[in-house]
């Protein structure tokens, strides 16, 4: 075909610019300014205990994350709450730290955010929530209980982390892509909380909360907030659980290991 048919230059052109927007897109999602990074910087040093525990390098990584995940979703205020700059890094640092071991970490099938001042009711069942997960890509949170479980990084109580677990299980589960080491992982970590939700139910003793005892899909979410704000009590009381724990999301925060290539083999 001669160069100068003019359907071949309309279809290279074509290309050129679909190639062009793909990279413009990538570009903003993923390109950060000193200026911003820095402010992103001093506001996770002053929130989020779990920063402060990473090196320097971690604590770039971390930022470049959060920063992407602030361009890639769609954050929205709710009841007259007005979301600026600190409302998007508060929401997506629990994303971060749950995936902060993985190198594919973005949860494709969740897009939207809602953001309530306080905590809001279902329209559907009238029962009030500080958080929600739906499967159709929706997550809300409560802003003033989003704040209290990172101002307290101890008690095993964090609403990010607990609607983020949920977001993570839903996303490896119906996920169509090749992660099925994931999967597998995930219901090894999903069999033995089935044990473990049953000894919640009979009224033996724990170390969960009796929140835990709802379903096997709260067991994993209230898991994940003990592995990361009560790490030592989840493995002394369920080594085998943490230690399930720490190869699915490759860290290790008992010995303040966050990131899998620090992970041994």
């Amino acid at each position: 075909m001669p160069v100068s048919d003019p359907f071949f230059i309309l279809a290279v052109a074509f290309m050129v610019g679909v190639t062009f927007m793909a990279v413009r897109a990538t570009y903003r999602l993923f390109h950060i300014s000193e200026s911003q990074a820095r402010a992103m910087h001093r506001f996770y040093r002053f929130h989020s205990a779990y920063y402060g525990k990473l090196d320097e390098e971690l604590q770039q990584r971390f930022v470049k994350r959060a920063f992407s995940f602030t361009k890639s979703l769609k954050i929205v205020g709710r009841m007259g709450l007005r979301v600026n700059q600190s409302v998007k890094y508060l929401v997506v640092a629990a994303m971060v730290q749950l995936t902060f071991g993985l190198d594919n970490y973005f949860m494709k099938n969740f897009r939207t955010v809602f953001v309530y001042p306080n905590s809001f009711r279902n329209p559907h069942t009238g029962n009030m929530h500080d958080g929600e997960v739906h499967p159709d890509g929706l997550i809300s949170f409560s802003l003033k209980k989003l704040i209290k479980g990172f101002r307290n990084s101890t008690d095993a109580i964090n609403l990010g982390l607990h609607e983020m677990a949920h977001v993570f299980m839903h996303s490896i589960l119906t996920s169509k892509a090749n992660n099925s080491q994931l999967k597998d992982l995930l219901n090894e970590v999903l069999a033995l909380s089935e044990v473990e939700v049953t000894k919640i139910k009979e009224g033996q003793p724990h170390i969960f909360r009796p929140y835990a005892g709802e379903s096997v899909n709260e067991f994993f979410a209230v898991a994940v907030e003990h592995f990361f704000e009560k790490p030592q009590g989840l493995q002394s009381n369920l080594p085998l659980l943490y230690g399930k724990l720490t190869i699915l999301l490759n860290q290790d925060p008992v010995r303040n290991i966050f990131y899998l290539s620090e992970l041994p083999s």
